[in-house]
């Protein structure tokens, strides 16, 4: 069992007024799936407590699993989705339209190396920085050059020795994966050309705490940031956020660009009054009773369709299935199995709760309902799954608080 430290101090402001405000119990690592053979024995779980700053407003989590225990092999694959394919490519496209000839584009948490994939015709030198060896190989094999390693100041010197800057650094849903906040900006510096930009997605606070999106806060996530909290962290390394947007990615999340210059645009102070607006203090208060709730919510109705002989799977096994269905005590005798897409995920079982997971064509045993656990992908999942729906399937979904019945 690797072991967990406590941090006591804030990843944005290094300030110590931390505040517990929520209590997930002890969970597994969220992406441990296991193996048949593994079934049956001791299975690791940490502390999943969250903190917030109340010097910044930064919500971190209190104890820290090692990095190399989570992200060494990967079982999630970008290309698994293809709305995310799309999503991420149309960013690279729009980001490097105006870069010059032969500019140097990295991305920090490049997965299997997709979204790069769509920029790989322009005349631009590629990289990505992954530290999943599994995915960096397979990127590395379509001719993706991918570093496997965590992107650090250490490694950004490296690439800006062998490669010159970066007139573009793309790291979507990776900041919150990252410990040492200072290192990694220590690294931006380093790599990032004076007049190139650093472009970031991270869900948004304000959305996890207003759709109690709980799910999604698992031992990889480490910080959920508010964009004070971003603004801080950037100012402390000389870096500016020079512009914010909303997307709809992983529930909601900010797309923002960071700089070595220049002064904020409109949108940084439109986006900081929405925050103001939702009062956050007093959300994340509400947060551990509305987990709570939903969690009794979501058992029941699960009861009542067992009660009623119906069958119910499960659709998706992304980590946030595993934090639900852990602090929800939701076995195999209300899930009995979950179809997932993902190939390296099939004929392994959910970390903790060890529902086996099955390809997407079991489907066509034709369950009563699927409970959609990748409630984010939900419009692509429904999508795909027309013919279930069309012979009488129906989904539940889980919709993180909100009431909802089959």
């Amino acid at each position: 069992m690797f072991r967990t430290y406590a941090r006591r101090t804030c990843r944005a402001c290094a300030g110590s007024d931390l505040e517990p405000v929520l209590d997930l119990g002890q969970q597994p690592p969220a992406n441990a799936f296991l193996l048949p053979s593994e079934l049956g024995q001791p299975e690791s779980k940490y502390p999943l407590v969250v903190n917030l700053c109340r010097n910044c407003g930064m919500v971190q989590l209190a104890d820290v699993v090692p990095a190399a225990l989570l992200f060494r092999e990967y079982l999630f694959s970008t290309s698994s989705s293809q709305d995310m394919v799309q999503h991420f490519q149309t960013l690279f496209q729009h980001a490097a339209a105006p870069l010059p000839g032969n500019a140097l584009v990295v991305e920090v948490g490049s997965n299997d190396g997709w979204a790069l994939e769509g920029i790989r015709t322009r005349n631009l030198r590629l990289l990505g920085i992954d530290p999943a060896t599994n995915l960096a190989a397979a990127a590395n094999a379509r001719g993706i050059r991918t570093l496997p390693e965590f992107f650090t100041a250490a490694v950004a010197q490296q690439v800006r020795e062998a490669d010159g800057f970066a007139h573009l650094i793309v790291a979507c849903n990776v900041l919150g994966h990252v410990d040492d906040l200072d290192d990694f900006c220590g690294g931006v510096r380093t790599l990032l050309h004076p007049l190139g930009r650093l472009i970031v997605e991270v869900p948004w606070l304000r959305d996890l705490l207003e759709f109690n999106e709980y799910d999604t806060i698992y031992h990889e996530h480490l910080s959920y940031f508010s964009l004070n909290a971003l603004i801080t962290l950037f100012a402390r390394h000389g870096l500016i956020l020079r512009d914010v947007e909303h997307v709809a990615t992983h529930g909601g999340s900010l797309r923002i660009t960071v700089v070595k210059a220049g002064l904020p645009e409109h949108s940084v102070d439109w986006y900081m009054d929405k925050e103001r607006q939702q009062g956050q203090p007093a959300a994340l208060q509400a947060l551990a009773a509305a987990a709570a709730w939903n969690k009794q919510e979501l058992l029941e109705r699960l009861r009542v369709c067992q009660r009623r002989g119906l069958k119910v799977w499960g659709y998706a096994a992304p980590a946030k299935a595993t934090v639900r269905l852990n602090y929800c005590e939701i076995g195999p005798d209300l899930l009995p199995c979950i179809v997932d897409t993902t190939p390296a995920k099939q004929g392994r079982h959910v970390p903790g709760t060890h529902q086996p997971i099955l390809p997407v064509e079991a489907l066509s045993e034709q369950p009563d309902y699927c409970l959609l656990l990748a409630w984010n992908h939900h419009e692509e999942i429904l999508r795909r799954e027309e013919a279930y729906q069309l012979a009488g399937g129906r989904f539940i979904m889980p919709w993180a608080g909100r009431p909802s019945t089959p």
